[in-house]
């Protein structure tokens, strides 16, 4: 049987457009926690929580929240829609039974001193792409679209003919 799965809160940050005192992850608790307010639950109910601009175990941490399930998918604008997506799923696979989605970004906000950072040693991109000089999207489809061709045959100037189509 499929998880009947809804969306019960949803909120922004208390503050919106330049914010440069508060970072990535004051915002999206600022906003984590008016959603869990919206949504009429406890903060001790949410056991999945999915994040974009912060590592969502920094965010849960920050919340006093112990997920069972994290989600850090990154795949440019649409990520919190696949945060949905993938909590939905999660849900109904009985991995967990309540998410929450969070996105903080300070964008031209950000602090003084505050720039964009390469992945830490201690991350798999700061393992296994930065020391070979690459980081971020082109790492992120590579594998998957070889395996494609692998599986089914498609020849990249197959593939190739879709984007000029």
């Amino acid at each position: 049987m499929t998880a009947r799965v809804a969306v019960v809160g949803a909120a922004e940050s208390s503050r919106i457009g330049v914010v440069p005192d508060m970072s990535t992850l004051q915002l999206s608790c600022d906003a984590a926690t008016a959603a869990i307010r919206d949504s009429g639950i406890e903060a001790s109910e949410i056991d999945g929580i999915a994040s974009l601009g912060e590592p969502p175990i920094t965010v849960a941490h920050a919340l006093g929240i112990t997920p069972s399930w994290v989600d850090s998918t990154v795949v440019g604008g649409a990520s919190a829609l696949f945060h949905v997506r993938h909590g939905m799923a999660a849900i109904s696979a009985g991995l967990c039974r309540v998410v929450l989605v969070t996105h903080g970004g300070s964008g031209r906000s950000r602090r003084a001193g505050e720039s964009f950072a390469l992945p830490t040693g201690i991350s798999p991109e700061g393992q296994f792409e930065v020391p070979y000089g690459t980081s971020g999207a082109a790492t992120k489809l590579t594998l998957g679209v070889a395996r494609f061709l692998h599986e089914t045959g498609t020849t990249e100037e197959q593939l190739a003919s879709v984007a000029v189509a």
